[in-house]
């Protein structure tokens, strides 16, 4: 620089020579860190070689296993996934027939084999005729003849659902409206 600008500057000579030391260390701590990133780098790089091969080593081992094994044509799948199929089917048919199933219970009176005499004459129990009431049944949304009576009996059965349409004169079961009254005739026993 010239004399003038650091004059202008306001820069003496002595601070010149520190500012001058200043950047030369600087210059050797950049070239230091430069160095460190050059090794680094040359050691990551060495590191990433090595992965690199244990990969493709590791690859090649896939391939050679893969050229051993014999391969299934896709037809050997199809016949697979078929008998699979219909077994599974089978079972659940089994399951929902098993469930399905409803014990019948016998709503019969035992006689007993003992008769008790009383004078002359012989008492035998006479057995019970149901008794058959009709409840009302108030339409409700989303209701249909088929699920009053699944309500009302436990079970779908035609011909009860037709009684209730002979006894409410209902010629279209599906034309049945909300808060219309039914009549459903309902069997107890005495």
């Amino acid at each position: 620089m010239k004399g003038s600008t650091l004059h202008r500057s306001g820069l003496t000579r002595e601070k010149m020579g520190v500012l001058a030391n200043i950047s030369q260390t600087d210059l050797k701590k950049q070239s230091t860190k430069s160095q460190l990133n050059q090794y680094y780098r040359a050691a990551k790089a060495q590191e990433l070689d090595i992965l690199w091969g244990n990969v493709q080593k590791g690859i090649q081992k896939v391939h050679n296993v893969a050229k051993t094994t014999k391969q299934k044509s896709p037809a050997t799948y199809l016949t697979i996934g078929f008998v699979a199929g219909v077994l599974f089917m089978c079972l659940i048919t089994l399951i929902v027939s098993i469930f399905s199933m409803h014990p019948k219970v016998s709503n019969e009176i035992e006689t007993s084999s003992n008769v008790a005499v009383i004078g002359t004459e012989n008492v035998v129990d006479a057995p019970s005729e149901p008794v058959v009431t009709n409840e009302k049944y108030i339409v409700k949304k989303g209701d249909t003849l088929n699920g009053i009576a699944y309500r009302f009996y436990g079970k779908y059965d035609e011909a009860k659902i037709l009684e209730m349409q002979r006894i409410n004169n209902i010629t279209n079961p599906a034309a049945i409206r909300i808060g219309q009254e039914i009549i459903v005739p309902v069997s107890q026993e005495r």
